[in-house]
């Protein structure tokens, strides 16, 4: 039973011993003194009901010839009551509508619901609201005899401002949870990064529309799908490993992973895991934000390409300064060489030419040959010095192209007359029976060929075969290739071979190659080689045909 319940039965109980007063009368006898002491008992109730906190009242129906209620007067009333609505008046013996009654304010129809516990002899508990008071009441009316009625009055208006309080603060915390909650969908149907939940199984709890978008499936399909269905299987261990380590420390963790789209095809991803609980703090799962970062991936890829690429311009310019460095010291060399050494060379071709000459006039006999013999090598020798200073020469100088319309095929033509092949290597050409037109330097290019020929027959000492093939290809460009079966070029020296100074020859200098690739170049083409150790080597030159 409630405490409202129990003031309830106790002021029940207190109403019954409420009557109309008696006549007093005067006992002599035992019976008299017994009534004494019920007298003093009265007035003991008398003080405990004045002080009463609640306001206790009785009241007596008042009746039309029917017997209807159409009224009722107040008998009795405590302190406590006559506060609470006659604060200003005495109302004793009167009807609610002959005081100055405060409840005048309430919407409360007291008559109808007084009648109806005088007829009913049923209890009735109600709240009004008095609004020129501005007080709450609980109000409880119950019928101890008929016509009569006792009403208990209790102030409530501290329960009910604070449970209106104490309900405002909760529809204000609903209001936040629920603004809360919008804001927190809202963000997470509008985040470009796909968002997903996930238990422990693998299998999807919730997600966003972009994570469904980002993998090209609808959420519905994505909710039939484990995440082991959505990353290629060389991800499935890395994904096992990080959902274990994720649930037991509780912190987040970021790393990249590939994910697999509906179509079949993979993108890289950047993706940050936490902890998934419930409300009463217990683990249920993960959930992740997923980010796409192909472009991010391609832009990395693009700077490594331009760092590489920048890293080897560099290497480049600071091997051109170096170059230039050794170009100034060679340019002094070539010019004191093609002083000092091109007149007395001339000299001596002059003095052998006229040896020759004064030879032919001697008997032949074996002294005769022996000279003739000198004289050719001597006159090789010379040939030789010459074309060092001329490389020499060529290499320091700036490249000048003299472009003419000429017949490819012709030139090569010309070329072999020009090199003497030695009887072991056999000679094979590739060249289209129509003519080969071709607007080039002439003369500069039989020089390119004739060095690549030469060094190609010097790389086979022993019998071999020497190719030389050209052929105009799609690109409006012809395509000239020297191919030997000799010793080959090994790995380690491959990145020399166009290097001034550079040569593997007794004999050499490293100007030859060095010089077809200024001529090439300065023609606008290019020279690249092929080459394997024992099996010979191929270089291939491609020129514009115009």
């Amino acid at each position: 039973m409630s405490s409202i319940d129990v003031t309830h039965q106790q002021t029940r109980n207190q109403a019954h011993i409420i009557h109309p007063p008696k006549p007093h009368k005067t006992y002599r006898t035992d019976r008299d003194k017994n009534l004494a002491e019920l007298n003093l008992t009265r007035d003991q109730f008398k003080i405990l009901f004045e002080n009463l906190p609640q306001g206790i009242a009785l009241h007596k129906m008042v009746c039309d010839k029917q017997n209807v209620p159409t009224d009722f007067i107040f008998l009795a009333s405590n302190k406590a009551y006559n506060d609470i609505l006659f604060p200003s008046g005495n109302h004793l013996g009167k009807k609610p509508n002959q005081s100055n009654n405060q409840t005048k304010t309430s919407s409360v129809d007291w008559l109808t619901i007084y009648e109806k516990v005088v007829n009913t002899g049923i209890p009735e508990s109600f709240e009004t609201y008095c609004d020129s008071v501005d007080k709450w009441y609980q109000i409880y009316v119950y019928r101890p005899k008929k016509p009569f009625l006792i009403s208990v009055f209790m102030d409530i208006t501290k329960q009910k401002k604070k449970a209106s309080q104490k309900l405002k603060n909760q529809k204000r915390a609903k209001k936040a949870l629920l603004l809360a909650e919008k804001r927190y969908r809202r963000f997470f149907e509008t985040s470009h990064d796909g968002i997903m939940a996930r238990d422990k199984e693998g299998k999807m709890i919730d997600c966003n529309t972009a994570y469904a978008k980002m993998l090209g499936y609808t959420k519905k399909q994505l909710s039939r799908l484990t995440v082991q269905q959505l990353l290629p299987e060389l991800w499935h261990e890395q994904r096992d490993r990080i959902v274990k380590k994720v649930l037991k420390s509780g912190r987040s963790i970021v790393f990249e992973r590939e994910y697999k789209r509906k179509d079949g095809s993979v993108f890289p991803a950047s993706v940050r895991t936490w902890r998934l609980q419930d409300p009463k703090g217990s683990i249920i799962g993960i959930w992740s934000i997923v980010r796409d970062i192909t472009d991010q991936k391609e832009l990395q890829r693009n700077l490594e390409q331009q760092t590489d690429l920048l890293e080897k311009l560099v290497a480049e310019r600071t091997k051109q300064l170096r170059d230039a460095e050794r170009l100034g010291a060679i340019g002094q060399t070539a010019a004191m060489v093609g002083h000092d050494l091109r007149n007395p060379l001339q000299t001596v071709l002059g003095e052998l030419y006229l040896a020759k000459n004064d030879i032919e006039s001697i008997q032949e006999d074996s002294v005769k040959s022996n000279l003739q013999e000198s004289i050719r090598i001597i006159e090789e020798q010379i040939a030789y010095m010459d074309k060092i200073v001329s490389d020499l020469q060529a290499f320091v100088q700036p490249v000048k192209v003299d472009k003419k319309p000429f017949n490819l095929t012709q030139l090569i033509d010309s070329l072999l007359e020009t090199v003497t092949i030695p009887k072991q290597i056999t000679l094979i050409t590739q060249i289209p029976k129509e003519d080969l037109k071709i607007k080039a330097d002439p003369q500069l290019l039989k020089r390119v060929l004739i060095n690549l020929v030469t060094n190609a027959i010097q790389a086979m000492p022993e019998p071999g075969t020497l190719t030389i093939s050209a052929q105009p290809n799609p690109e409006n460009k012809l395509t000239l290739s020297i191919e030997d079966t000799g010793i080959g070029i090994s790995d380690q020296i491959k990145n020399q071979i166009f290097t001034p100074l550079f040569t593997t020859k007794p004999r050499g200098q490293g100007f030859g190659l060095a010089v077809c690739k200024r001529v090439i170049e300065a023609h606008g083409g290019n020279i690249n080689f092929e080459s394997q150790v024992g099996k010979g080597t191929k270089f291939t030159i491609q020129l514009p045909k115009n």
